[in-house]
């Protein structure tokens, strides 16, 4: 399919996996809010050992639909900008790393938030993955999106306040994880490639 000028993929290998999370995401947002409260990371339980599935639920449930709306337009201007990296179900298969590095970030990194909830420490991770990919790949716009992207992290680390609400430290253990997981992709596939 054409659209402004450049070819988009309407596979169902292309659309399936990232409309899937999109799904996902969305079904856990019309859950009762009681639920949705259990399914946020609680810090003071997870450092204390318990609960500690929430490491992964609390990246996919959120505070708010405006907040959900952004991760859902993150993902979408990912999948636009990186198909190549996200068709078929093999590259989707670090995501619950980058899940889990992006919480354990969180919990380490920001004892002022006690509750954390939200997909964009995840998201983080999966622009990076994607970014440095085409960077291995020798594509100019990972460079770009690279670039912008830890432009963007040293920004949050240097200079936002610690009641900005904004869950930097889970961003930064997103992009860590991304980026660990796209050299590994890509030393594997030269190692059997």
């Amino acid at each position: 399919m054409q659209l402004l000028g450049l070819d988009i993929p309407v596979s169902r290998r292309a659309l399936l996996p990232t409309a899937s999370v999109m799904l996902l995401l969305t079904l856990i947002m019309l859950l009762p809010e009681a639920i949705r409260d259990e399914l946020k990371l609680d810090r003071q339980s997870a450092l204390r050992g318990e609960q500690l599935w929430q490491l992964i639920t609390g990246q996919l449930v959120h505070h708010s639909w405006p907040h959900l709306g952004l991760n859902l337009l993150g993902l979408l201007v990912c999948w636009a900008l990186f198909i190549d990296h996200q068709q078929g179900w093999r590259r989707w298969l670090g995501v619950p790393l980058i899940m889990l590095s992006s919480s354990a970030a969180q919990l380490y990194f920001d004892p002022q938030v006690r509750f954390y909830a939200g997909f964009s420490g995840t998201l983080y991770g999966i622009f990076a993955y994607c970014a440095l990919a085409d960077v291995l790949h020798k594509r100019w716009l990972g460079a770009l999106v690279l670039l912008g992207l830890a432009g963007k992290v040293i920004y949050d680390l240097l200079y936002l306040p610690d009641f900005s609400g904004l869950a930097f430290a889970a961003h930064t253990g997103g992009v860590v994880a991304g980026l660990i997981l796209a050299f590994l992709c890509k030393i594997l596939t030269l190692n059997h490639g």
